[in-house]
């Protein structure tokens, strides 16, 4: 009998959430994202993002978003998480109507995704960005010191740059498709199924 496929929790609906929630989806694992719509995205433009011209955030997110649910594998919930907690079995991120069970958690952004991480007895440091107090200490694939418990991005002392936090939550999903996958997983899309490109 085989083991249940995974579910993965992620906290935080900005870069670093959306990119981890679309790697996830490539490879067959299915996310909630629960995105409260905090994101410094929405508020910026991107210049510096290679490959690509100068993007208003919020054109970027959107863009981003929608390849993440052509994955079929991601849901967003526009709520506000207010605790994560672990069962011993599962985690449990609630809010105010609902509770959602899964088997890993992905905390991302900034202070308010840190005001619950209490819970789950994370260890933490002061926070390298002017205005994050709190980081939450990991290793280089973005795992705290709770199994199964990831961060990436603001809340993991990334800087708030959006090819930076992407790459962020791309690492943590990475690793845990290689940990349930059994070995190192490398996502690579067939030459004859991508546009080609046009020569300036």
């Amino acid at each position: 009998m085989s083991n249940p496929a995974p579910h993965v929790l992620i906290v935080g609906g900005g870069a670093a959430g959306v990119t981890c929630a679309l790697f996830l989806g490539r490879a067959g694992i299915t996310s909630t994202v629960f995105d409260r719509g905090a994101t410094l995205l929405k508020k910026g433009g991107i210049q510096n993002y290679p490959g690509s011209k100068p993007i208003l955030g919020l054109a970027w997110l959107l863009e981003a978003q929608r390849q993440m649910r052509a994955t079929e594998k991601a849901t967003t919930e526009s709520k506000q998480v207010l605790d994560v907690v672990s069962t011993g079995s599962d985690f449990v991120a609630k809010t105010e109507e609902s509770e959602f069970h899964g088997d890993y958690v992905v905390l991302t952004g900034g202070q308010a995704e840190f005001d619950y991480a209490n819970s789950l007895g994370l260890a933490t440091t002061e926070g390298i960005q002017p205005y994050v107090p709190t980081n939450v200490v990991v290793d280089r694939w973005g795992e705290s010191n709770v199994s199964r418990v990831y961060a990436c991005g603001l809340l993991a002392g990334w800087p708030s740059q959006t090819v930076i936090v992407a790459g962020s939550g791309a690492t943590v999903a990475h690793r845990i498709i290689s940990l349930e996958k059994g070995e190192f997983w490398v996502d690579h899309d067939t030459p004859q199924d991508m546009p080609k490109p046009n020569p300036a």
